[in-house]
């Protein structure tokens, strides 16, 4: 057993509670990682409360399922990766024999594991990994940079791949993408990054966040009652070819529908609400698409590592040492985080 020092989430809503515990020596293909950064994600924020938890999730438990770090130990079954390796830890960990698993659809699997979610996860010094083939190798990035492309990197990868079949129809296609928080970070660099001639409009009520989403490359950032007019006059009153919903209410899931083109998409990735409306008139004789995108394939996971690793995208962190992350979680539901916060154990 390895002593190491954690984060424990023994109660919801009340304070996570630093403490030492155990974690075991890797046995077969599991991996142990030092763990060099841990993302701070609305999942997390979510869990904490009690309104998330996932089937197998008991207390207590070491949240975080945005992690890399360096591997310190493997199992006598590892392969291609060894003592030393930085990498990057994939999020939702398949069962490895359903239909889905043999298509390389992790993220759908019913029997997937999620550290953080039904496992011990990163907010810890060390952490087990139960398979090495969910490692992905860095190279020039450090795993403080690389932790949140774990979960918001991926997930971001994840919905643009969803929406490009969309987009490929138009010769100049305008993107709306709701929600300026840790995803969208991702999500309008990536989009700018894969296609040149993208117009992506961010959405949100703040306006700090309306100045990040610029600053990450938006085109333009309005608030949810401008984006109608604003949609009208870019696409001459066709609409969109797809919207990524990084929030996920029942508000604006109505709002955005309404803004899609004929045969258009709204990628539901956030899941802020419990319920979603759309008008059934519109959605049926439009042919418009409403598609659930859950995380991302490993794919995802290694084309966002070498997009950030060749300077294409590139984080926008706030790094906290372990004994802060109920701070963190503070700042993070009362709204006080731009980009995302990475916990340093």
């Amino acid at each position: 057993m390895m002593k190491s020092k954690a984060a424990l989430l023994k109660k919801f809503s009340e304070p996570l509670s630093i403490e030492e515990v155990e974690i075991p020596e890797p046995k077969g293909e599991e991996v142990l990682i030092r763990v060099g950064g841990a993302g701070v994600c609305r999942t997390d924020l979510r869990i904490w409360k009690g309104v998330e938890a996932k089937q197998g999730f008991k207390l207590p438990i070491i949240l975080g399922h945005e992690n890399a770090g360096t591997v310190v130990e493997v199992g006598e079954n590892v392969r291609d990766v060894k003592k030393g390796d930085n990498v990057v830890v994939y999020a939702t960990w398949g069962d490895l024999t359903c239909r889905y698993c043999k298509e390389g659809k992790f993220n759908v699997c019913k029997n997937q594991v999620i550290p953080g979610q039904t496992t011990n996860g990163g907010f810890s010094e060390y952490m087990l990994v139960n398979n090495y083939r969910w490692l992905v190798k860095l190279n020039s990035l450090s795993p403080i940079e690389a932790a949140p492309l774990a979960d918001a990197g991926t997930t971001s990868m994840g919905a643009i791949r969803q929406a490009l079949p969309f987009l490929n129809k138009f010769a100049e296609p305008v993107v709306i993408v709701n929600g300026i928080g840790g995803l969208a970070v991702y999500t309008i660099q990536i989009l700018k990054a894969l296609l040149k001639n993208v117009i992506v409009v961010g959405v949100s009520r703040s306006k700090k966040h309306r100045d990040l989403a610029l600053e990450l490359g938006a085109d333009y950032a309005v608030e949810m009652k401008e984006a109608e007019k604003l949609v009208d006059n870019l696409t001459n009153g066709l609409g969109v070819p797809a919207v990524i919903d990084l929030v996920g209410t029942e508000e604006t899931v109505y709002n955005l529908t309404r803004l899609l083109a004929q045969e258009g998409a709204l990628i539901l990735v956030g899941m802020e609400g419990k319920r979603i409306s759309m008008e059934t008139f519109d959605m049926a004789v439009w042919n418009k698409k409403l598609l659930g995108s859950n995380y991302g394939n490993l794919n995802d996971l290694e084309d966002v590592v070498r997009l950030a690793e060749s300077k294409r995208i590139k984080p926008y962190i706030t790094k906290l040492q372990l004994e802060e992350i109920n701070k963190a979680f503070k700042d993070l539901d009362e709204g006080r985080v731009e980009g995302r916060q990475v916990i340093i154990p």
